[in-house]
């Protein structure tokens, strides 16, 4: 079988299998330290027996509320209408108010939750006298600083009681009188359970109120029910009695306070309210009186009306100015007509003329001229016939013409004055809408001032009916009641001390080896290393050094086994065979291993030669009973001895010998690379089948490197709960800078049953060792703590 297949024969599959969690191994570790689980369950369910019998039971009290929705509803009062409120209530807000301080504080100070009373029982607990205390404290006056104190007192008899101070003594005082203390001036009174007290102790606790408020806002829970507006009050007391007191206290105090919000947020308002009206009443009347003064300022009695003559008037006036104009009109016709010559133009039209005299006139010229005309045409101009007919055209014309002048100059002067008229008239019309437009300003300002008037004066008496009729938005649905017990629950408690009494040994157990940082498992070892460890040998309290010559051992079936083993990591070889045994530091057990192995070896007719290196601490002499006497290999080396006097019989099997170190040399390290020692393995490979050597612990010293090329097989030894874990770190760069042949790791003084390793024959009836004396059956007893 080839180096390569022997390595992956002993390793590959271990290796996979080291480096994934075996839960066997686990609880193996833990089943071997069993009384430790005995032990700590057995006090960790005492003191939960102790808890559950002595600890009162607390219980779980809830109260059920309905706050109401006025959004949901579709109502609003007439503050909310007014919008004076910020925002309508909401379940956030309402939860807000009840777990306020005032709220809580009203609570605090009227059930007096800032004393408490309690009576001594067993074991140093105390009962909680809350409803069922003998005396009533009161505070008179309270000192200076926080309210933080406590003292007992004892009822002496129905009209004195004593107060217990340091040490044995004691002062006397009367009840219901005032007593003077550092903590203020307070006094104590008889309840009704007086009488059942006398001759016993009372303890009194007193608290600052504030811290109280404090802690029953941390212990009161308000929680939404989903999808509802109601809520869930709920807190934890060990006393249900008073968990209930507190409860409904609250949910009234709550809804009282609620109440009192709404009342002072109305009066508020009405003040408000109050304040607007008498101010609108001034402005109302200013506005009043402005409209007043501006009617009788512009001379309006009504806009319409006034327009309307208005326009009528401007109407007329324009009617009589086109009158004028065309008699005008007319006037200008007969005067072209008048200063025209004769025969020139037709007679103007006197239709329209409002002038009678003027008309005449105009008509007697036209007459003239129609005669002067018919005489032309029978007679010439220069007759005398035309002369007195000209006379009269011409007297006629003048008189026409200043008739004329007189007429149209009053024509001229009314069409002026009907102008002026005219245009006041449009001046008038052009300024009412201006003034239309300011009065009906001041009638909407008006308008405005008596709706808002109006408007408060009708919430001022929905307010004050809102003020007289409030009511809290909440309905408690249920009062406060007792709900399960919420601790201790045996069943929980009980299961909380078997989980402690689990993890606290399993805790110890893997801290412990944490905290040593020895190796503890094989697997460990193949995880750091990546190699695989060739074999298992159990720890060992018998004192012979030598352990596999008993029969029927588990060991030696080990032992066995790796001779097995280093058959096959030898390629089959039968003779000649070099293995170095090394370890990390001293006292792992190379020696013993090499001892034992060479010894069954030796019984197999394999014939072995054990060789000493360890010059510095040399172990052979006594291990093996040598005769001192003889010298070793330090003396063969110097020169001092021959090989056949250094090697000895082992006095084991006539198999085994032995060269034990001899004398300690100065300089055992230039020894180690003398060529005598190279001389004398090879002449003992040619004469024997095996050859084991024992060399110095290879991180202390550099002995085994030194040799390491004459051997085949290096065998590397590591103990359990002995062997630093940083060694691991050094095999493993030992065996990647290849500084031993074939290097074999070998985990020593395993206890199986303490690691959670497990091996199959030594579990087997097959094999049956003799049962060990009782003190090394108790001294493994005990290391299972």
């Amino acid at each position: 079988m080839s180096k390569q297949s022997n390595q992956d024969f002993f390793g590959s599959s271990k290796v996979a299998e080291a480096k994934s969690f075996n839960i066997r191994e686990f609880l193996n570790k833990l089943l071997y330290h069993w009384p430790l689980y005995i032990i700590f369950c057995v006090i960790c369910f005492s003191i939960a027996a102790f808890y559950v019998r002595y600890k009162r039971p607390v219980y779980e009290i809830h109260a059920k509320l309905l706050i109401k929705d006025n959004q949901s509803e579709g109502k609003k009062t007439a503050l909310e209408e007014l919008n004076l409120t910020g925002s309508t209530n909401n379940l956030e807000a309402e939860m807000g108010l009840m777990s306020s301080i005032p709220v809580t504080k009203r609570v605090v100070e009227s059930l007096k939750l800032w004393v408490s009373y309690f009576e001594p029982t067993k074991y140093y607990s105390y009962r909680d006298l809350y409803k069922d205390s003998p005396v009533d404290f009161s505070m008179i006056k309270p000192g200076e600083g926080q309210l933080d104190h406590v003292f007992d007192i004892i009822i002496a008899d129905d009209k004195s009681f004593l107060i217990k101070q340091s040490g044995d003594k004691t002062t006397r005082f009367n009840f219901s009188n005032n007593i003077k203390t550092s903590f203020g001036v307070w006094r104590l009174d008889k309840t009704e359970s007086f009488a059942n007290y006398i001759g016993r102790t009372i303890r009194i606790k007193l608290v600052d109120p504030d811290e109280v408020v404090k802690w029953y806002q941390y212990q009161i829970h308000e929680t939404p029910i989903p999808k509802s507006t109601n809520v869930d009050v709920s807190m934890d007391d060990e006393v249900p009695q008073r968990g209930r007191d507190i409860v409904d206290n609250l949910l009234i105090s709550y809804m009282d306070a609620s109440v009192q919000e709404k009342r002072e947020s109305t009066h508020n308002t009405l003040k408000f309210v109050d304040q607007r009206l008498a101010s609108l009443t001034g402005e109302l009347n200013n506005v009043e009186r402005k409209y007043e003064g501006f009617k009788s300022n512009q001379g309006i009695t009504e806009i319409a009306d006034q327009s309307s003559l208005f326009q009528g008037n401007a109407q007329d006036n324009q009617k009589n100015l086109n009158a004028i104009n065309i008699q005008l009109s007319l006037i200008d016709g007969i005067e072209a007509y008048v200063n025209s010559d004769e025969g020139a133009m037709s007679a103007p039209s006197t239709i329209g003329l409002d002038n009678s005299g003027l008309t005449s006139l105009v008509e007697k010229l036209t007459a003239l001229q129609l005669e002067h005309t018919k005489l032309l045409a029978t007679l010439p101009e220069t007759n005398p016939l035309f002369n007195p007919l000209n006379q009269q055209i011409s007297s006629t014309r003048n008189a026409l013409k200043q008739n004329l002048k007189s007429f149209k100059s009053g024509l001229q002067t009314t069409k002026r004055s009907l102008q002026n008229l005219g245009s006041g008239y449009q001046s008038s019309i052009r300024n009412i809408p201006g003034q239309e437009r300011e009065l009906v300003d001041i009638k909407r300002m008006q308008g405005i001032k008596e709706n808002l008037y109006v408007y408060l004066l009708q919430k001022k008496e929905e307010l004050s009916l809102d003020y007289a009729s409030t009511i809290s938005d909440a309905v408690i649905i249920d009062y406060a009641h007792n709900g399960n017990q919420k601790a201790p629950i045996p069943k929980s408690v009980y299961g909380i001390a078997l989980m402690f009494g689990l993890l606290i040994p399993t805790a110890l157990i893997y801290g412990r080896d944490a905290f040593k940082n020895r190796i503890q498992s094989k697997n460990s070892i193949i995880s750091a290393t990546g190699l695989n460890v060739l074999s298992e040998i159990v720890h060992s309290d018998d004192p012979d050094p030598i352990v596999v010559l008993h029969q029927k051992t588990f060991i030696g079936e080990q032992f066995r086994d790796l001779r097995t083993k280093l058959n096959y990591l030898h390629g089959g070889r039968s003779d000649g065979r070099t293995t170095l045994f090394t370890s990390s530091i001293a006292g792992e057990g190379k020696s013993f291993i090499l001892s034992n192995l060479g010894t069954v070896l030796s019984v197999a007719g394999k014939k072995t030669v054990l060789l000493e290196l360890d010059l510095r601490r040399p172990t052979f002499a006594t291990r093996f009973k040598l005769d001192d006497k003889r010298p070793g290999l330090t003396e063969y080396l110097i020169g001092n001895a021959t090989k056949s006097e250094v090697i000895q019989p082992s006095g084991i099997s006539e198999n085994l010998f032995v060269i034990p170190a001899g004398i300690i040399p100065p300089n055992p390290s230039e020894l180690l690379e003398s060529t005598e020692l190279v001389q004398l393995i090879t002449e003992l490979k040619k004469e024997y089948a095996n050859v084991l050597i024992d060399t110095p612990p290879v991180h202390l010293l550099t002995d085994a490197m030194i040799i390491a090329h004459l051997c085949d097989v290096s065998m590397y030894v590591i103990r359990q709960d002995y062997t630093p874990k940083h060694e691991l770190e050094f095999i493993k760069e030992l065996n990647a800078e290849k500084k031993l042949p074939r290097l074999n790791l070998i985990f020593n003084g395993v206890q199986s049953d303490k690691t959670g390793s497990n091996y199959g024959y030594q579990n087997n009836s097959y094999i049956k060792e003799a049962r060990k004396p009782f003190k090394s059956r108790l001294k493994k007893f005990f290391s299972r703590f």
